[in-house]
């Protein structure tokens, strides 16, 4: 619920709110990540399954603590860079919540579509991210 409002540029320019709800996106994508990685240990959908969502749990800790550290460290580059990773892997929540009735649209079981639907719910986010980040940087040097 706060990953929205980081995105908005007009209260990014605010400095102590962002900050304050940084914190709490933060702790929360922390919490997300390193719960959701020992619940894929666990999984009852098996191996292909458990592992994207395990790398799923790590890259979003790990993209969060980089974002959070980038932006202690005085880096906003960094921090942004990072934070849109953390933001695309937050959303695959969302997008494993569109591409699971997809599949059952397009008579895919959920035997089948559960394992890959673990990994399509995050990498073409990230991918995308990336992409996005740096056709970004690419017009700025441009513009430069």
């Amino acid at each position: 619920l706060l990953l929205p409002w980081q995105l908005w540029p007009a209260l990014r320019r605010r400095v102590r709110w962002h900050r304050w709800l940084g914190r709490g996106y933060a702790v929360a994508a922390v919490a997300g990540g390193v719960s959701g990685t020992a619940a894929a240990v666990g999984t009852q959908a098996g191996p292909v399954a458990g592992t994207g969502f395990g790398v799923l749990g790590v890259l979003w800790t790990v993209s969060t603590v980089a974002a959070v550290l980038a932006a202690r460290g005085g880096d906003p580059v960094a921090h942004r860079r990072w934070a849109v990773r953390s933001f695309a892997l937050a959303f695959a929540a969302v997008t494993l919540r569109l591409e699971l009735p997809l599949a059952a649209i397009a008579g895919v079981g959920l035997d089948v579509a559960y394992p890959a639907v673990a990994w399509w719910c995050w990498v073409p986010n990230l991918v995308v991210a990336e992409w996005w980040w740096g056709r970004r940087t690419s017009q700025e040097f441009a513009t430069a």
